[in-house]
């Protein structure tokens, strides 16, 4: 059994085990054995998410340290990242739980799609996927302005949702790639990134121009010249006053140094690591990059 994909996790609310803090494989198995740990998302392998928080513990997604990977924004200059109050932290807890329980109905990307998500970005190392539910929305529309873009019908917006990140990412693109991680969207100004989650180590950032074919919202690269762009089928959008942030809270992609980070170290360029025992796991997430 896989430790890393359920270390960290807190047990269930109900019967004598509540707030139980989950730190080892065999307190896994106890809880599995008495059933407190269901199978949520149906893939026959007990669930044990987000759930609770016991004060004096320190969860690793409240103790989040580095910058983050490369995307930092010179908002954050002179900040730093640490441990969160036990106010604070079992706050961010039950954001989190909300978004890992309202992602169970899309855990491969078949499902995802067949709900109405399409790839506006495809598989990239570090990041895997971005689906987002366009409804109808398009970049053909007459009304849309790139210099100035906003995207009605979707959630794009400028309100922050904890419990449902505009973005699903998913460790491939056949129909099987499995959920990895979130990506949330808003649209804030450029010197004031949204108030996101509980705490303060959720550092924003920005795209501030990605070029996207406008027949079906699929990104061509990013910091493109307008010629590039268009060479590539695209079309440059001013993103300046959008930020990103990521969470890596879907098992087994847990980044414990920094549960925040832009990228995981085991998405490869060549697709998701399937060993428990790769090294990638255990690497920092403090300094990853990546190239789109």
């Amino acid at each position: 059994m896989f430790l890393a994909s359920f270390s960290g996790c807190i047990a269930s609310e109900d019967g004598d085990n509540e707030g139980r803090y989950i730190d080892d494989e065999e307190d896994l198995i106890d809880y599995i054995e008495e059933g407190i740990c269901g199978d949520i998302d149906g893939d026959g392998i007990p669930d044990c998410p987000l759930s609770g928080y016991i004060e004096g513990t320190d969860p690793w997604w409240c103790t989040s340290s580095g910058i983050g990977g490369h995307h930092v924004d010179p908002v954050y200059e002179n900040s730093q990242k640490g441990a969160l109050s036990d106010e604070i932290c079992e706050a961010l807890t039950y954001e989190l739980k909300a978004a890992i329980l309202w992602s169970q109905e899309w855990p491969t990307l078949g499902d995802a799609e067949a709900a109405g998500y399409s790839m506006s970005v495809e598989y990239v190392e570090g990041m895997g996927t971005h689906h987002v539910m366009l409804n109808d929305f398009s970049m053909e529309d007459s009304s849309f302005d790139a210099e100035n873009p906003l995207f009605p019908g979707t959630r794009i917006d400028s309100v922050f949702e904890f419990e449902r990140p505009e973005f699903l990412m998913y460790g491939g693109e056949d129909a099987d790639a499995q959920l990895v991680g979130f990506a949330w969207f808003v649209h804030a100004p450029v010197d004031n990134p949204p108030d996101g989650f509980s705490g303060d180590n959720d550092w924003w950032h920005r795209h501030e121009i990605m070029c996207f074919r406008p027949s079906d919202f699929v990104l061509r690269g990013e910091g493109l010249s307008d010629e590039v762009c268009e060479e590539r089928g695209g079309e440059n959008i001013n993103l300046e006053e959008y930020w990103m942030v990521h969470a890596w809270i879907v098992r087994p992609w847990l980044t414990f140094d920094d549960v925040f980070t832009n990228h995981h170290p085991c998405l490869y360029e060549e697709g998701p690591e399937t060993d428990p025992d790769a090294e990638c796991w255990s690497e920092s997430t403090e300094h990853v990059g990546h190239e789109i």
